[in-house]
């Protein structure tokens, strides 16, 4: 499990009105701080998002440029005038957030210790922001047709047994296969490798070693029916030939016949 400070996440929450993601950049929109109230005392430490924003560009387009990046560098790349970027070096300079080195061209950026420091704070609060919405997610995928490993396995009375005792029930012998978008997948991913799954321990049989698998409930439905739901489990398969976004389920149920399904046809899952 994790080790997070409550203080910290209520102060994070509090800074901040909510995130917004596309397919290649994060965007934070503060809430607005009254500055004009009576209440009101300024926070020198408080990285706010036109500090943090750049503090991430400098450092992942230095990463991205063998180690160096410059003024000059950052007034390429993003679409932003060359004042308002000169503004901002100067105002993280005046924080101890950068340094510059002017033996470079145009002068060298680098992160300070502190500068470092704060982007690791803001990392730590998008994992518990996105482990949280990756529990509460509704997940949609496109069913397709398995090769008909998935029953081999699944019948196997070592496995059987494991099914029946952690998971509650005997499950019909085959997997369900769906296909995630790759936002989805690593939404997915991200919850699996980070939260308590159920483990199904794996064995040597007579034969072949078989594999642990995780499992984690699910309740399933066709997406043009929502009310039509049965319980299941996702399977995270040690040893798969399947890639990650290719997800197998199971249930006491034959899913395609129970959903009347095919392949091509979307169905959605919720963690329970």
């Amino acid at each position: 499990m994790m080790n997070i400070d409550k203080k910290n996440v209520i102060d994070s929450y509090s800074k901040m009105s909510y995130f917004m993601w596309n397919e290649n950049i994060l965007i934070v929109l503060m809430s607005d701080r009254n500055e004009n109230s009576s209440n009101y005392v300024p926070d020198e430490r408080f990285v706010g998002e036109k500090e943090w924003f750049f503090l991430l560009w400098i450092s992942y387009h230095k990463m991205q440029n063998n180690g160096t990046i410059s003024t000059p560098d950052l007034c390429k790349i993003l679409p932003i005038s060359q004042q308002t970027i000169s503004r901002r070096i100067l105002e993280l300079e005046e924080k101890k957030l950068i340094i510059r080195n002017f033996e470079g061209r145009g002068g060298e950026l680098e992160l300070t210790t502190e500068g470092y420091a704060q982007l690791n704070n803001i990392y730590e609060q998008l994992k518990i922001i996105s482990l949280k919405a990756s529990n509460e997610t509704t997940y949609c995928g496109t069913l397709l047709s398995g090769m008909g490993e998935g029953a081999h396995y699944i019948k196997h009375p070592q496995y059987l047994e494991q099914f029946y005792k952690k998971i509650g029930f005997f499950p019909y012998f085959g997997t369900l296969n769906l296909k995630l978008s790759p936002t989805m997948d690593n939404l997915l991913q991200n919850y699996i490798n980070n939260y308590p799954t159920i483990i199904i321990d794996g064995f040597v049989g007579e034969s072949r070693t078989y594999g642990e698998v995780k499992c984690v409930k699910v309740q399933m439905w066709p997406r043009n029916n929502v009310h039509n739901q049965v319980s299941g489990a996702l399977l995270k398969i040690q040893r798969t030939s399947h890639k990650s976004h290719i997800l197998e389920f199971i249930s006491e149920q034959y899913l395609r016949d129970f959903f009347k399904i095919e392949d091509g046809s979307k169905i959605c899952f919720k963690f329970i």
